[in-house]
């Protein structure tokens, strides 16, 4: 008996292999055949700031003609070092992230489950998500970077781990501002002593080094630290940029400078109230909390904040498939979010109005938030003793 079940498990785990490499080469292929398109991003941008790191070396990171984290123009100049077309290096690369992303994707399932067809099953659905195809081998968007970062950064916390954790979170930081979107659940596990005051130097220390190299190229230390002050105050012409949150319910196009402000200072409110009751809550941390989490915390805030772009809910995408692998009667929440995260794409891409008002899809979004909000505060409550539940909270991460 013994001896069936060790074959039939072997013929099991060489069938996973093969679905795994059947759903990789398709996954390429699919890149591949979208891999001319020309995003205006990469006219406006990408392609101007190629040419320049190419004609004035690294030197050119002194001047101001960019406006991401020093980080993504390092990526550029490696782009300008190779023998080939700049277009088809750069999508190349980070078409390779969205495999890693995957990867990552499909071990935090694993991780939290246990269960590998689960785990498989999340790495296929990631790679075929429309916006994770678009983003890169369309666009030329490199979202993936630094969610790849934070994906490895939840494992590292999930494995207990904090050191390792928050240094990929600061490495994620230096990369793009929008990884402080879920800032709030690290906050939630200092609270539960998950991560120690310690931890957080990580996160200025990764962005020193982060414009680091830029500084010594000669571009002013002062405009290195206002570089993700300067993106806040870009975008001033609209409320909601293609991006289904609360601006497209109550007007995107009126009063720009009012709700900019109030905007910021009701999400603060709200935040803080949120994290207030979660920090009183009596709740066993497991794995499938912290993930509920980061997922709760990144919506909310997106759903709130003004001049938020359609791109910006790519993170919460994968572990909003995280946790429908987790809890399977939540996987229809993904399915609605990737619909809602498609119609700002095709709008980008194909300049055609999308068939769903953002009205309705902003709908669509405040019902997802509702329904995390509602699991959040429903967390199942441990039973045991106090005095178990403290024991426990200055321990591991229970599955």
């Amino acid at each position: 008996m013994d001896t069936y079940v060790r074959e039939w498990l072997k013929k099991d785990r060489h069938a996973e292999y093969i679905f795994l490499l059947a759903v990789t080469l398709l996954a390429v292929l699919v890149r591949v055949c979208v891999r001319s398109f020309i995003s205006d991003d990469w006219i406006i941008f990408w392609d101007d700031w190629l040419l320049q790191l190419k004609s004035k070396g690294f030197l050119g990171l002194s001047e101001d003609f960019y406006d991401y984290a020093p980080p993504i123009m390092y990526f550029l100049y490696l782009i300008t070092r190779l023998p080939m077309n700049y277009m088809t290096a750069y999508k190349g690369v980070c078409c390779l992230l969205d495999f890693a992303g995957a990867a990552m994707v499909g071990a935090l399932v694993l991780e939290c489950t246990k269960n590998r067809k689960r785990a498989v099953f999340a790495y296929s659905v990631f790679l075929f998500l429309p916006t994770v195809i678009l983003n890169a081998a369309v666009w030329c968007q490199c979202d993936m970077i630094y969610t790849l970062l934070i994906l490895i950064s939840m494992y590292f916390l999930l494995k207990d781990r904090p050191w390792p954790g928050m240094w990929f979170y600061g490495a994620a930081f230096s990369v793009k501002l929008q990884t402080l979107f879920i800032f709030p659940f690290l906050v939630i596990l200092w609270v539960r002593k998950k991560v120690d005051l310690k931890h957080f130097v990580t996160i200025p220390v990764m962005y020193f080094l982060g414009i680091l190299p830029a500084w010594l190229a000669g571009r002013p230390f002062s405009e290195l630290l206002d570089i993700y002050i300067a993106q806040g105050g870009q975008d001033r012409w609209s409320l909601s940029i293609k991006f289904p949150n609360i601006y497209q319910i109550i007007g995107n196009d009126y009063f720009l400078d009012e709700y900019m402000g109030a905007g910021m200072y009701l999400i603060l409110g709200i935040l803080m109230i949120v994290m207030f009751w979660i920090a009183y809550q009596r709740v066993r941390v497991t794995r499938e909390y912290v993930i509920l989490l980061a997922l709760f915390f990144g919506i909310l805030t997106t759903y709130f904040l003004p001049h938020m772009h359609e791109r910006y809910l790519y993170l919460t995408d994968a572990f909003l498939l995280i946790y429908g692998m987790m809890r399977l009667r939540r996987f229809p929440l993904f399915v609605t979010a990737a619909f809602t995260g498609i119609m700002g794409y095709s709008q980008y891409l194909t300049k055609q109005t999308p068939p769903v008002p953002y009205g309705v899809l902003a709908i669509l979004q405040l019902g997802i938030l509702i329904v995390l909000g509602l699991d959040l505060y429903w967390f199942p409550m441990y039973e045991g003793d106090r005095q178990k539940l403290d024991d426990e909270e200055e321990g591991r991460i229970p599955g």
